[in-house]
């Protein structure tokens, strides 16, 4: 079971609890969750038995305590929303050789 910390999301507690962000698909089908799925501080998550992983990466963020923790914040997202081919003007952003 890892509790979540504020601004992790699946990918970041794959790696902090088995070494292998692919894992993140495991652990979020057997919390009925999507990979994109918001998940709340304090929120707990269950992380299957058997997963193998990297047990060096797990040692490496288990030792230095280290919670990794990428999810993206609401001025992430309010940057990304102007961003894109939509957004940029010709020789401005967007230069044509």
């Amino acid at each position: 079971m890892e509790v979540i910390k504020n601004g992790q999301n699946l990918l970041d507690i794959a790696i902090q609890a088995t070494g292998d962000a692919a894992e993140a698909l495991t652990i979020a089908l057997a919390n009925g969750l999507c990979l994109t799925d918001d998940l709340e501080a304090g929120q707990e998550v269950d992380v299957p038995d058997g997963i193998t992983g990297d047990a060096n990466v797990k040692a490496y963020y288990r030792d230095r305590r280290l919670n990794p923790a990428t999810a993206a914040t609401a001025d992430d997202t309010a940057i990304l929303a102007f961003e894109g081919i939509e957004f940029w003007g010709i020789e401005y952003d967007f230069i044509v050789s």
